[in-house]
């Protein structure tokens, strides 16, 4: 086995497994150039792979054909059936413990509706891209762990303006 091979599964199995974790589990990746990044080289790495064990795509253009036609079938399939990604519009309450854990009020656009749909959620968040979210009941939480913020992201100024 090549190394080259060897990279290709490995990249393949991490990619994959960020990508199965997005869609099964409380895991979220809440950039979508993040994820199409994670979609895209799970795709193209299982192609490859496949092609390799077919003994095709030996050569390095037979490769970068590949890549760029899964390139477009991942962004066709993105721009489809992209449902729109859940935006915090104001952070409720941060825990007093951990700062990365906040509970967030979150809108999402309804993909064949002119309406929004809505959700509380605990966030912890791993990474600027990366966070676990869960369902969370704000009437039963332990008001002595949790600062209420109320804090809307959407209305907030930046540093350089009046």
């Amino acid at each position: 086995m090549k190394k080259s091979h060897l990279s290709i599964y490995l990249l393949f199995v991490f990619t994959a497994t960020i990508v199965l974790l997005n869609r099964y589990t409380d895991f979220h990746i809440n950039d979508y150039r993040v994820h199409f990044f994670f979609d895209f080289f799970a795709a193209s790495s299982f192609v490859i792979i496949v092609g390799h064990l077919f003994k095709k795509l030996q050569s390095n253009q037979s490769i970068l054909f590949t890549f760029i036609i899964v390139g477009i079938v991942c962004f066709l399939k993105a721009f489809f059936t992209w449902g729109g990604d859940w935006k915090t519009q104001t952070i409720l309450y941060r825990n007093l413990d951990d700062k990365n854990k906040t509970i967030d009020f979150q809108m999402r656009a309804d993909r064949f509706s002119f309406g929004y749909k809505k959700r509380v959620v605990g966030i912890y968040n791993l990474a600027p891209f990366m966070e676990w979210t869960t369902d969370i009941d704000t009437l039963h939480i332990d008001k002595s762990k949790w600062q209420k913020l109320n804090f809307k992201v959407n209305e907030m100024k930046l540093p350089n303006e009046n």
